[in-house]
């Protein structure tokens, strides 16, 4: 697992691209298809945010971590690590490759100093929400996308 590169761009793409594909078969608003563009994602990748995990060359599994959630997450003074975009290769679905991204973001905020990890996921994708209470993460609230829908916002506290 390491910082994203230029090079990764495609491959975070494609991985995302898949993800949307699969939950909108599913019924599922997470995301838009093909919401986030080339360009968009290479200005993330080039701030440092996003982080990969690799199976030999390619990309299985990508998260970004920012320092703050606005505009889902109200800001209230806590230092806290966001974890946003998590997506897994369907192919490596269900092998706990999410579980060690959440754990390494987790690493991650807590050696920034934070003493909370977060994130949020659609209110309708129940799937999604009992794993990220399996993951040890508690609701915290109700947030509202720019789009008018309602996420969830889950927080785990970070112990030192």
């Amino acid at each position: 697992m390491e910082r994203a590169v230029a090079g990764d761009v495609p491959e975070i793409l494609r991985v995302r691209r898949a993800a949307e594909d699969w939950l909108a078969g599913m019924g599922i608003e997470q995301w838009p298809r093909a919401g986030v563009p080339a360009d968009v994602v290479s200005v993330q990748v080039g701030q440092g945010e996003w982080l990969v995990a690799r199976n030999d060359d390619a990309v299985c599994g990508a998260f970004r971590l920012l320092w703050s959630g606005e505009p889902v997450w109200p800001g209230d003074g806590v230092d806290a690590g966001y974890v946003n975009g998590l997506v897994i290769d369907r192919s490596h679905a269900g092998g706990g490759l999410g579980s060690r991204l959440l754990a390494w973001a987790g690493d991650l905020a807590r050696e920034a100093g934070a003493t909370a990890l977060r994130l949020y996921c659609v209110e309708h994708n129940h799937r999604l929400r009992r794993y990220y209470v399996d993951q040890g993460f508690r609701p915290a609230g109700r947030g509202r996308f720019a789009s008018g829908g309602t996420a969830v916002l889950f927080e785990k506290q970070l112990s030192g």
